[in-house]
């Protein structure tokens, strides 16, 4: 699995400022735009509810009002004398029977004409004269309504409301809302049903108002539909169901979208009545309520949006004004080892980046007093040229520096940059050490461990190394400082090339001559003419310094044996040097550590 990509380390740091804050206010913005229109719909529907309720409320009433006066009328017709008079004609009597069924068929004639709300009436008996079932009024056999699909609900009930269907009339197929009323003789005998069809135009008028597209619906106290519009949603919906919590007068709820149907998000409101327990409802798709909502939502977003843009834009002006300064001072240090002349700094900073301009002109200059040292000075003594080498650095600075940055990848929570740097500080103390050629072997020990420490964080558990003394006052000897740490970094990185393990000892004894120090590692080894290869212009420096070195300080027989490890792969470097229990050099061993 590839490593993630740390951003910080890849990409421009005005670019990531940038990006980030607009990732971040796009994001708020979304925040904002959906709290506000989640909000903003949930007002808009209690206020939608409150007024639809009000609404349904006094539709209910006057639709009542309307169904009472039908029912009231029934009772009347079915009470009628001329009615009674002819179900009582015995059915033998035809000719008395036809003549007052067309007197009685005026008669509910007049009546129908002197109510606008009416459209025909039929009327179910046994043996009536033949009557044209598309008049106003109508006699049918009793018999006949027995095929009816609405017998089973007239049979239950001395009369009830058939909701809405359509009949056949001398105008066409007409829709009207049936109500059913069970005749009885003044003996409580059975005598037939009487239907009353009011036109469905006018009670659709009253229930719909000026709001015709408005989807409403009439339920009787046991839930079946009377009357409303678009029948499919009042299925899809499955009204009836949803509104037996419907205990209260009025009230609303939000039906969500169905995920196992394709139904949408409504608003749905009722009112109930107090007496006969009819329910008016309203139902409203939630995208015309939230229509306003969502208008609002899309005017923030898009002031927002364009409030992104001008902060994102100067956003973009200042962290380039930030990384200005850096950019300069990376193309400064780009040029210098180029051209070995300073570039130009700007000298109106008084910030951070002053104290970063200025430390680096004091570096730059104090290099190019050392090229210049180097340049009009050949030494030709191996001693004078180490200390020369050595004089390049400003001990302090690199020092201070180093201290520096290690507080601060401290304080960004680098641990290991931190335990790197660290590391490095003092490898600097002891390879500086005041420019100091000998050292005790217990600081030398200690700055070759820095380094297989500072290994050991890249290679992990494959780097192993152990450094054992057989007398620990041996540390107190002096040997040349930098003297074992080349034969470590030629082990880690010659003889351990390319691979993920790897095994390094250090081991220090002494006999009558004085010290002799192994290094051993189970790398690649020796290649066979490895003494015999011409030496390269770069690279062995180390190794080949260290050398010179002890013979220039000691002579014939200390010196330095490089050889294959006996019975296995690796390489042994065996140091002989003198015992040294004083410092011929004087000064002091340590660096100023800014820690003190």
């Amino acid at each position: 699995m590839p490593a993630l990509i740390n951003p910080i380390k890849k990409y421009r740091i005005d670019y990531i400022l940038s990006g980030s804050l607009t990732v971040f206010f796009i994001l708020l913005l979304a925040i904002v735009c959906w709290v506000s229109y989640t909000v903003s719909s949930k007002e808009l529907a209690e206020n939608t509810s409150l007024y639809q309720q009000e609404l349904m409320s006094e539709l209910n009433k006057q639709m009542m009002l309307q169904m009472r006066t039908v029912e009231q009328l029934s009772l009347v017709i079915s009470r009628n004398t001329e009615l009674q008079h002819y179900l009582l004609v015995p059915e033998s009597d035809f000719y008395t029977k036809q003549k007052e069924q067309t007197e009685l068929q005026k008669v509910m004639n007049e009546l129908i004409n002197s109510t606008p709300s009416l459209q025909s009436m039929t009327i179910y008996v046994n043996n009536p004269t033949f009557s044209d079932p598309k008049e106003y009024v109508s006699f049918v056999k009793h018999v006949d309504l027995l095929t009816e699909p609405w017998y089973l609900q007239v049979e239950k009930s001395d009369f009830t409301w058939l909701g809405e269907r359509s009949i056949e009339t001398t105008q066409g197929t007409q829709n009207v809302v049936t109500f059913a009323r069970k005749i009885y003789s003044s003996t409580l005998e059975y005598q037939g049903v009487l239907l009353l069809n009011v036109k469905a135009k006018v009670l659709y008028t009253m229930m719909l108002g000026e709001k015709q597209t408005a989807h409403r619906y009439l339920l009787d106290s046991g839930g079946r539909l009377i009357m409303g519009t678009h029948n499919s949603l009042y299925t899809e919906l499955k009204l009836p169901e949803m509104l037996n919590v419907a205990q209260s007068g009025t009230g609303y709820m939000h039906k969500k979208r169905s995920e196992s149907a394709a139904v949408e998000d409504y608003l749905i409101v009722w009112a109930k009545s107090f007496n006969e327990g009819w329910i008016m409802t309203e139902v409203t798709p939630w995208q015309v309520i939230a229509a306003g909502s969502l208008k609002l939502a899309m005017t923030i977003f898009w002031i927002g949006l364009a409030s992104v843009l001008v902060a994102v834009l100067f956003t973009l002006y200042l962290s380039r004004s930030f990384t200005k300064p850096i950019r300069q001072l990376l193309q400064a240090m780009g040029k210098f080892p180029i051209e070995l002349k300073q570039v130009n700094l700007p000298n109106d900073y008084n910030n951070e980046f002053g104290s970063m301009f200025n430390g680096y002109r004091r570096l730059m200059e104090r290099i190019e007093d050392l090229y210049r040292s180097l340049n009009h000075e050949h030494q030709r003594q191996r001693k004078a040229e180490i200390r020369a080498l050595q004089a390049m650095i400003n001990p302090h600075f690199l020092y201070n520096t180093l201290d520096q940055l290690n507080w601060m990848a401290i304080d960004a929570g680098h641990e290991r940059m931190s335990e790197v740097l660290e590391l490095m500080g003092r490898m600097f103390r002891i390879g500086l050490s005041n420019g100091e050629s000998l050292i005790t072997l217990e600081q030398e020990l200690e700055h070759t461990e820095c380094y297989l420490q500072i290994q050991q964080l890249r290679w992990g558990d494959g780097l192993l190394y152990s450094i054992t003394t057989v007398d620990e006052t041996l540390k107190t000897l002096y040997i040349p400082k930098l003297t074992l740490q080349p034969f470590v970094e030629n082990a880690v990185v010659h003889g351990f090339h390319r691979r993920e393990y790897g095994c390094i000892r250090i081991s220090i004894e002494q006999d009558a001559l004085g010290l002799y120090i192994r290094i051993i590692d189970d790398g690649v080894g020796l290649k066979p003419d490895w003494n015999r290869q011409p030496r390269r212009s770069t690279g062995g420096y180390g190794i080949r310094n260290v050398r010179e070195r002890i013979e220039a300080y000691f002579g014939s027989p200390f010196g330095i044996t490089i050889e294959p490890v006996s019975g296995g792969s690796g390489t042994q470097v065996t140091l002989r040097i003198p015992r040294l229990e004083h410092d011929d050099n004087g000064g002091n061993d340590h660096v100023e550590d800014s820690h003190h």
